[in-house]
């Protein structure tokens, strides 16, 4: 289905037949990552009932919004760990009328509540902070907060503590290899890890991340710490333009002991980042953000990260009035 406006600007329900769209405005948006691709979203198979949407200006693709509905909330994304409006360069008023595009075209497929998990701001090579005022300006809510946490490279830590442990590291015959598979990993560190330590299972099952990893082998890879040939410690990285995302991270007693994630730490900054500005370490939080694992946000920011906000908004459709308005303050005024 397509809505069409007097304002140049197209919005299209995706299909497979608009893949070429879709991955055009990917290769032109300072802010597209490897979750917003097709074939990364593919993985989820028949669980999301597809929503997403591509934005054409002049019959261009400008934008795609990544998403799925359920019953009548359309979600961006259950599935990712952020999704929202992904854009090519623009000015704040073409982003302002994509998003009004965007709520009108969902309010007129009787869509009730949207409800947004964006792109962290230090995954694009634009920083360009202008989401936070259009949901304010939409009267959206904020459903809840995380603070997620980037390391800015090139690496350069101050915290004496961790410079001791890595140094300590260093000389403990530690060895890192890039894996084919990320199985062992699975099994021997980050299923055992996960379940002792906080009685949980990861996001992906280790065939899922088989899966990812074959469609991508350049963008998710697998680093696992070796001592004698014994598995100390691991991390499934994800490659995007301007950032590492240690997507896992896990290590055993032995590993702690030997410091092997502090070790990995340092070396996928100084030897993996080629030219990237972050590494994302994610949020440490729990309970929808209202709590943090004080342990494991100590460590982060023991190397220098930094904290950022990662807003969940929910808005109605019929936002797009206050959108669409925004600059029509003085001719209200003289009216009124």
């Amino acid at each position: 289905m397509i809505a069409q406006t007097k304002t140049r600007f197209q919005v299209k329900a995706y299909t497979p037949e608009l893949a070429g769209d879709w991955q055009e405005v990917l290769q032109g948006a300072p802010n597209a990552t490897l979750m917003h691709q097709r074939s990364f979203l593919a993985y989820h198979g028949e669980r999301f009932r597809d929503a997403s949407l591509i934005l054409y200006k002049d019959h261009q693709p400008q934008a795609v919004f990544p998403a799925h509905r359920q019953q009548e909330e359309v979600f961006s994304h259950q599935g990712l760990s952020y999704a929202g409006l992904i854009h090519k360069p623009c000015s704040f008023g073409q982003e302002l009328q994509l998003y009004v595009q965007l709520l009108r075209y969902y309010e007129e497929q009787e869509v009730s509540r949207i409800r947004i998990k964006a792109t962290p701001l230090f995954y694009s090579d634009r920083f360009q902070e202008s989401l936070s005022y259009i949901m304010h300006l939409a009267q959206a809510e904020t459903s809840q907060l995380e603070l997620s946490l980037a390391l800015p490279l090139p690496l350069m830590i101050k915290h004496k503590g961790r410079k001791a442990t890595i140094r300590q590291a260093s000389k403990s015959g530690l060895e890192i290899w890039e894996e084919a598979d990320v199985g062992l990993f699975w099994d021997k560190l980050l299923v055992p890890n996960l379940q002792n330590r906080y009685q949980k299972a990861p996001t992906h099952s280790k065939d899922q991340m088989r899966y990812l990893k074959t469609r991508h082998p350049e963008n998710i890879r697998q680093f696992t710490v070796y001592r004698k040939g014994i598995p100390l410690a691991g991390a499934t990285v994800y490659f995007t333009p301007n950032c590492l995302h240690t997507q896992y991270l896990a290590t055993n007693g032995e590993g702690r002991d030997y410091h092997a994630l502090d070790w990995l730490i340092h070396y996928l900054c100084n030897t993996q980042a080629e030219g990237r500005k972050y590494l994302d370490f994610g949020h440490s939080n729990e309970c929808a953000g209202k709590k943090i694992n004080r342990e494991l946000f100590r460590w982060k920011e023991s190397f220098g990260a930094q904290t950022f906000v990662h807003a969940h908004y929910s808005l109605a459709p019929a936002a797009w009035r206050q959108l669409d308005q925004v600059y029509d303050w003085q001719s209200r005024q003289k009216d009124a």
